[in-house]
């Protein structure tokens, strides 16, 4: 219409992930320290050497993207964590399970090519791959109590259908070192957690740290109602005097010491020997009395 501005167009790509909260990411960071630790102390029994497992890095990407940045073949394991809805994606780098398969079988365990597994390697890496599915039940311990199942395992990434092309992934990695005398090897996990996962995981947060600090808040009432009982000691100070050796030799009953505290001076008042209050002497009664003046 003539007289009217046009309303400037903004550009919206339909592809791009929803945005997570960088303080969900951290805390979902936090956990997986545990799922690392755990995961370590596992394959370190399994292949009787060590192994340390670092998270690395986390990412917030659609679902199609994710699975478009996945090698061909990809050793994929989707996994249920009963009751929450959806899948969570398990992503073992080919060469760190072929590498692992080497161990298990009483080889060297030295970096190989990547290629597809064949079926025994296929059945020895589902082994492996149940300890760090069994890692994610003890990584949300605490906050929401799950049951890992597999419930499906890929080889090529763009058939693993664990959530809609558009749908937000939390993607983690991590770093698996392999140590022993024969060979160091390294590798990567990722475990990607789509929105459907993610969704009742932050809740489930959020209602443990509002308990958390019910808790707190409860705690800090009861101490402060025991410490409002506690008696405390109060002493009153004046200004140090000095005085000579020799006049102290001479003192007797009935002597009179000139302090250097001013008459017109308040006095210093302590609480368990932390100097608080500045207060004035007086009388309340038949007793000495200190009127408060200024907290110092």
């Amino acid at each position: 219409m003539e007289g009217t501005e046009a309303t400037p167009i903004t550009r919206f790509d339909f592809r791009a992930p929803h945005k997570i909260p960088p303080g969900f990411i951290r805390e979902m960071l936090e956990l997986h320290d545990t799922f690392a630790r755990i995961t370590a102390d596992a394959l370190t029994r399994l292949l009787k050497v060590p192994v340390t497992v670092d998270v690395i890095g986390a990412e917030q990407v659609s679902y199609d993207a994710y699975v478009r940045s996945m090698p061909n073949p990809n050793l994929i394991t989707l996994v249920a964590l009963d009751p929450l809805p959806g899948s969570v994606v398990l992503e073992l780098s080919p060469q760190l399970g072929l590498i692992l398969v080497d161990r298990m079988l009483g080889g060297p365990g030295r970096p190989v090519a990547p290629r597809r597994p064949t079926p025994l390697e296929e059945s020895l890496l589902a082994t492996v791959v149940d300890h760090p599915i069994a890692a994610l039940a003890e990584t949300f311990a605490g906050v929401v109590d799950v049951e890992p199942r597999r419930i499906g395992t890929e080889l090529n990434p763009l058939f693993a259908n664990a959530a809609p092309p558009t749908e937000t992934v939390l993607t983690f990695t991590f770093s698996v070192l392999i140590e022993s005398n024969a060979a160091t090897a390294r590798g990567l996990v990722g475990v990607g957690y789509p929105m459907a996962v993610l969704e009742p995981i932050d809740e489930a947060i959020r209602a443990a740290k509002w308990s958390e600090t019910r808790a707190e808040r409860d705690a800090t009432d009861d101490m402060r109602a025991i410490l409002a009982e506690a008696p405390v000691e109060v002493v009153l100070h004046t200004r140090p005097t000095a005085l000579k050796a020799s006049d102290l030799w001479d003192l007797a009953p009935g002597d009179v010491i000139g302090l250097d505290h001013r008459a017109d001076e308040a006095f210093l008042m302590s609480v368990e020997g932390t100097p608080l209050i500045a207060a004035e002497l007086g009388r309340c009664g038949p007793n000495l009395a200190a009127r408060i003046g200024a907290w110092r």
